[in-house]
């Protein structure tokens, strides 16, 4: 007797490690080593081809419906609604100086003149200085 399944929406993040052109399907890893089969479509295959491309750079986000075993664990993506880039997690330095900091460390050699000649109206007067078209008038 072939044991029961069942289908719930799901959402999995994974690299990809796998692709089956024939197919259409592609197999993804996910950190804690669960591997899972997904359909991919025509608009969304150059997102996969890319993060099989760069399995250091990129993780791929599966959203869709689930096929699981009766005790609950992912047997495959049977259906995928959204696949989209995630970036893997990486480890933040405390020590690393903030967006402040750096901002400060490469204005600091630029001169108080320099700083007067920046206008200050610049959101009242987007279009004269991006466009030469003066609005105000």
């Amino acid at each position: 007797m072939k044991a029961k399944t069942y289908r719930e929406p799901v959402e999995i993040t994974g690299s990809v490690y796998q692709i089956n052109i024939e197919n259409r399907t592609f197999k993804m890893k996910t950190d804690d080593g669960l591997r899972v089969t997904a359909p991919y479509t025509e608009e969304t295959k150059h997102r996969v081809f890319q993060v099989a491309q760069n399995p250091e750079e990129w993780l791929i986000k599966v959203s869709g419906m689930g096929e699981f075993a009766h005790d609950g664990a992912l047997k495959r993506v049977v259906k995928s609604d959204h696949i989209i880039f995630a970036i893997p997690p990486r480890e933040v330095d405390p020590n690393a100086p903030t967006i402040g900091e750096r901002f400060d460390a490469l204005t600091a050699d630029i001169p108080e003149e320099v700083w007067a000649q920046i206008p200050t109206d610049l959101s009242e007067r987007h279009n004269y200085y991006a466009y030469g078209v003066d609005l105000s008038e």
